[in-house]
């Protein structure tokens, strides 16, 4: 698989031992978070320094992919519908440390199980997925794919995320169209957009603008929003992405600040990515929990006498949809009289966008819409995306 804009945006300096560490971004943005109600649920406390091979694989997946998510799931209090499944999987012969398993659990949120890797993969292979589908309520079908597990397979760890949140306004359901979006080639397929103007977070620069498209709340202090960086031109997409991963500030001061009464039109999505985080976290630094003489004796007892244990795959997956049924019914606002939309905001060309939580900061998605992307929309129905971590066979 080619380096994706995402990846590069991800990896850190090398280093040979150690997890990443945040960067004085990330630090300025905890520091600068507001203190949460005493009623309030308190934002999730980052794990303890890892000293251990598990620990560090455990620690870097989480911290590449923000997970666990900010917060539990919100979506019978208004807010946005989230789903998380993390586990750690040995092979079932081995004899998991009290320990190791509490910590995966209670630090990481990674449940450790055992499946019978040697005997019976492909039963194995159907119980880790039967667990992920489980653990989000069916919005993740399933976390591996066909062949993933084998005889040799050591340790598994796999992760799964679902986001889909609810527009703080309705779009007039009759606004669903069909409408032009224009390929980076100067062809065009016809997909379906969303349609609907509001006073929103607005912003005009030399070669793109920047709409803020919020979620609603739920009954915590968690909010998120989505962000949409619109290329000036059709074909401006790479340029854009090259400024978003080259300059470390670029999102933060790009970021829109002053409303303004927009006219806003964006493809529905839905976005599914698979990924095996083995390369990339070794792209990061990590590489010794995959070396067959990696040190994991601390995750077994000690009257285990089997081969050493060492790290076979990362999996993550994660799932985002964007449509008209996201958007809250309460908040229609229909008349006549209305006045016209003093901007324009048409995603009808290939753009980048990102999900972040405001309170911390996070980062919770970030990829790109593609015009191969959008064929498969027009083709399909619906879309599949392979340029970001992340996502989904689910529905509401």
């Amino acid at each position: 698989m080619k380096l994706s804009y995402l990846r590069r945006a991800l990896l850190r300096p090398r280093r040979r031992a150690g997890p990443p560490v945040p960067t004085d971004a990330s630090l300025r943005r905890l520091s600068s978070s507001p203190a949460p109600k005493p009623d309030a649920e308190a934002p999730p406390q980052p794990p303890p320094m890892p000293t251990r091979p598990w620990e560090e694989s455990l620690a870097a997946a989480q911290r590449a992919f923000c997970l666990p998510l900010a917060g539990r799931d919100r979506s019978t209090s208004g807010g946005p519908r989230l789903a998380f499944a993390g586990g750690v999987w040995a092979d079932a012969s081995r004899n998991l440390s009290p320990e190791f398993v509490g910590v995966a659990g209670n630090v990481y949120g990674s449940a450790a199980k055992k499946a019978d890797f040697k005997d019976k993969p492909e039963v194995a292979s159907e119980q880790i997925n039967s667990c992920v589908k489980d653990s989000t309520k069916g919005t993740v079908a399933a976390l591996l794919p066909a062949g993933t597990i084998d005889q040799n397979t050591g340790l598994v760890l796999g992760s799964a995320l679902y986001f889909r949140g609810r527009w703080l306004d309705r779009s007039d359901l009759r606004r669903t169209i069909e409408q032009k979006f224009f390929c980076l080639d100067g062809t065009y397929v016809e997909v379906p957009f969303v349609e609907y103007d509001r006073t929103r977070l607005f912003a005009v620069h030399d070669d793109f603008k920047v709409i803020k498209l919020p979620y609603k709340q739920g009954n915590n202090e968690r909010k998120f929003s989505m962000y949409i960086f619109l290329p000036r031109d059709p074909d401006g997409l790479f340029e854009l992405t090259q400024k978003v991963f080259s300059e470390p500030m670029f999102l933060e001061q790009h970021l829109p600040r002053e409303k303004c009464h927009v006219g806003i039109s964006v493809p529905k999505f839905t976005i599914s990515f698979q990924i095996d985080v083995k390369d990339f976290l070794k792209d990061m630094g990590l590489e010794l929990p995959f070396l067959r003489d990696a040190e994991f004796s601390d995750m077994i007892k000690e009257d285990d006498s089997s081969d050493p244990l060492f790290l076979s795959d990362v999996l993550h997956k994660a799932v985002l949809e964007v449509d008209e049924k996201g958007i809250d019914e309460t908040s229609v606002s229909m008349g006549l009289g209305k006045p016209l939309p003093a901007q324009r905001f048409n995603a009808d060309h290939p753009f980048f966008f990102m999900i972040r939580e405001e309170v911390s900061g996070t980062i919770i998605f970030m990829g790109h819409r593609g015009d191969v992307d959008m064929r498969s929309v027009a083709n399909k129905g619906r879309l599949f995306d392979l340029s970001l971590p992340g996502t989904t066979e689910g529905s509401d």
